[in-house]
């Protein structure tokens, strides 16, 4: 405050004392109902900046969980290898010997095979279709595995 609006002080306050003794007076209708419609027009705009990049955010993290999901689902079940000893490319003519394993005639066609030497536990055998006594389930055995070119078992061949 500078000194010239200390010297009004006096005036203003006698000034303000003269409109509340005329008591409360309203607005009018109109001013009030203006009044209300900007106060709701803007408390649904600050609704909108608050929550529009937090939608964003859920639409975005629901889209990347949606492909992850996806691709899980597209992704083969990992063979039970435990130790594997050697890969070699094979020859159709060589393919002799091997039982094809569930659900092999599903995948596509073999372009490129190779042989992987696996320790294989007894009883993933099992799975496979062969019978296995209970006692020798935890015990392993070596197997060749029959793989296509996008690396998915075909078959299976028990090493003596």
């Amino acid at each position: 405050m500078n000194e010239k609006d200390v010297d009004n002080l006096p005036e203003l306050l006698d000034d303000l004392r003269i409109l509340a003794a005329d008591g409360p007076v309203e607005a009018p209708g109109h001013i009030e109902a203006r009044l209300r419609m900007e106060f709701r027009r803007k408390k649904r705009r600050r609704n909108l900046v608050t929550w529009t990049p937090w939608l964003g955010v859920a639409a975005a993290a629901s889209i990347a969980l949606f492909v992850w999901i996806r691709s899980e689902s597209q992704k083969p079940a990992p063979a039970p290898e435990v130790a594997v000893h050697a890969v070699a490319p094979v020859a159709e003519e060589e393919t002799d010997g091997f039982y094809p394993l569930p659900e092999a005639e599903a995948l596509p066609a073999v372009e490129n095979a190779m042989v992987v030497r696996v320790q294989l536990p007894v009883s993933s055998l099992q799975l496979m279709g062969v019978p296995v006594n209970e006692e020798s389930a935890d015990l392993s055995v070596q197997a060749d595995l029959l793989l296509g070119q996008d690396g998915l078992a075909r078959a299976v061949r028990l090493v003596e």
